[in-house]
């Protein structure tokens, strides 16, 4: 398994309304996948619906290939 984080201390709201923050964002076998810190992967009803900060911590040239990754 090839994890590598992109982005770090993710505030956000989940599908369910829940808000959510110190997420991080990692690319792991070439899907994006968010972590909470507890290491819940947040996907299905607890996917992330709307960002409202992030810290990106590769370069933005790198962006446009991470995002076009799948998220499940």
């Amino acid at each position: 398994m090839n994890n590598k984080i992109f982005a770090i201390e993710i505030s956000a709201i989940l599908k369910d309304g829940t808000e959510v923050t110190d997420v991080t964002g990692l690319l792991i076998d070439n899907k994006r996948v968010y972590k909470l810190l507890d290491d819940t992967i947040l996907t299905g009803e607890k996917k992330i619906k709307t960002f409202k900060s992030i810290l990106y911590t590769i370069p933005a040239e790198i962006l446009p290939y991470i995002m076009s990754k799948r998220y499940d």
